[in-house]
C-alpha cells in the first residue's frame, strides 16, 4: 500500500468539525465537515441548505448504533476497520461488517459499504491465526441478520450466496437459514456447471452509484 496520496486530499482534514450525535444516548462523534461530506452523499446532503443556514453544528442520528458508528469514524480517518477480535469470537467480526454495510446504504457511502465488502473477503479467505482455520460466514443467524436489514438487490446478498455456493459443506445447511438465501443458493447451484469453480473477487460485489 503505498504511503503517498494526492496533495489534494490535505484540505479534507482541515476546517471546521460537526457533531454527529448517535444513539438513544447520543454519543457524540466529531469529525472534519469536509471529510464526512466528502465520502458520504447523505451527509453532504443533510448539511447544506436549511441545516446550513441555521448555524448548527449538531447532527442526530438516534436509531444508529454508536458502534457501528465508531468504525465508519475510524475508517473516515485510517481506512482501515477495527473489526479484528481476540480470543474466541471469530463471528463478531463478521457481524460488525454486515452492520458497517447496512450504515453505508443509509449514508449513501458507497465507498464505506465497498470496503466492508473487501473485509469480509479478507476475513473469509484467511486462515484464523490461532488455530489456521479459515471461518466462512455461513451462521443461520448471521445470514438472517443480513437479509434482515438489507434489500433484495444488496451486493451483499450475493456475496454470501456465492461464497456459500463455492465453499459451504452439506452439513453446514440449517433450517434457520432465510428462506430467500436457499432459493438463491439452489438456484445458483442449477445455473452453475459440475467442474465450474468461481473465485470470489470482492469487487464483484461493489455498490455502485445510482444513477438517480
Amino acid at each position: 500500500m503505498s504511503v503517498r496520496s494526492k496533495q489534494s486530499d490535505i484540505v479534507k482534514i482541515q476546517g471546521p468539525t460537526v457533531t454527529i450525535a448517535v444513539g438513544a444516548s447520543k454519543s457524540p462523534f466529531h469529525i472534519h465537515k469536509s471529510l464526512i461530506c466528502t465520502s458520504s452523499l447523505f451527509f453532504q446532503k443533510a448539511m447544506s441548505g436549511p441545516w446550513k443556514e441555521t448555524g448548527e453544528q449538531t447532527l442526530e442520528l438516534p436509531e444508529d448504533d454508536p458502534q457501528t458508528f465508531a468504525l465508519y469514524s475510524h475508517w473516515l480517518y485510517c481506512g482501515k476497520f477495527p473489526v479484528i477480535y481476540e480470543g474466541n469470537n471469530r463471528y463478531k467480526e463478521y457481524y460488525d461488517l454486515v452492520n458497517a454495510y447496512v450504515l453505508g446504504d443509509k449514508l449513501l457511502d458507497v465507498k464505506f459499504q465497498n470496503s466492508a465488502i473487501d473485509a469480509i473477503v479478507e476475513k473469509s479467505s484467511a486462515p484464523d491465526p490461532h488455530d489456521g482455520k479459515r471461518y466462512h460466514p455461513f451462521r443461520a443467524s448471521l445470514i438472517s441478520h443480513a437479509y434482515s436489514r438489507t434489500t433484495e438487490s444488496a451486493t451483499i446478498r450475493k456475496l454470501f450466496v456465492d461464497m456459500y455456493v463455492d465453499a459451504a459443506e452439506a452439513g453446514w445447511l440449517k433450517r434457520e437459514l432465510p428462506k430467500e438465501f436457499l432459493y438463491s443458493v439452489v438456484e445458483c447451484f442449477m445455473k452453475k456447471p459440475a467442474a465450474q469453480v468461481k473465485k470470489i473477487k470482492a469487487f464483484d460485489y461493489y455498490v455502485h452509484h445510482s444513477a438517480n
